[in-house]
């Protein structure tokens, strides 16, 4: 998870920003410099967060470790983008507004000019996802029970049977193949087998 917040600001008004695919950790960076340049952003520019997660493959027997976001496409901002609010009108802050969306790579606001502000019970489940994800390394499965594959390695290269377990904390698979006539299941780590060309199309 990424975060960047400022000094004792306690603010909790939540807003969606929408960012251009795989550039969620630039525009974070980007604000961060942008406060850093020039501090009296942080007059409304509280925090922003980045959900993300480390996921674990297993590629050839070498194990990889990546950053995987969970809300691809989007940060979450907390700020004052408005500067006034009553029940008959909003009057957006202008410097606010145009801080976060001149950065490359936003495209804007949940609402656009009118920003929806996060329920305290939507803020509320990002980050408890946030919490129970953090520091946690998450193993990944490519393969679901009953996908067709091919066996790429081993004593039975190159026959194609039908995934029937996934054990997804050690990557391996059990792969049911026909042997004599009979489904037998053979037990492969994830790299030894890929999809079959059927179920690439």
């Amino acid at each position: 998870m990424e975060t960047l917040e400022t000094e004792t600001k306690t603010k909790n008004k939540w807003y969606t920003l929408k960012v251009l695919s795989n550039f969620e950790e630039k525009v974070k960076n980007l604000i961060e410099k942008g406060l850093e340049m020039e501090p009296s952003h942080g007059d409304y520019f509280y925090e922003v967060l980045m959900p993300s997660e480390m996921v674990t493959t297993i590629k050839q027997g070498k194990k990889r470790v990546r950053m995987k976001k969970l809300y691809p496409g989007y940060l979450f901002v907390n700020m004052d983008i408005y500067k006034e609010e009553t029940e008959e009108e909003t009057i957006l802050n202008p410097d606010a507004y145009y801080f976060i969306t001149s950065i490359n790579g936003v495209t804007g606001f949940i609402g656009d000019k009118n920003p929806v502000q996060l329920s305290k019970t939507e803020i509320e489940t990002i980050k408890s996802h946030i919490e129970k994800t953090e520091n946690n390394i998450k193993p990944k499965s490519y393969y679901d029970i009953g996908q067709k594959v091919t066996i790429l390695d081993g004593p039975f290269v190159g026959l194609v049977g039908e995934i029937g377990k996934v054990d997804v904390e050690n990557q391996k698979v059990s792969v049911l193949v026909s042997i004599f006539g009979r489904d037998t299941p053979v037990e492969l780590e994830n790299w030894q087998v890929e999809k079959h060309e059927e179920e690439k199309k």
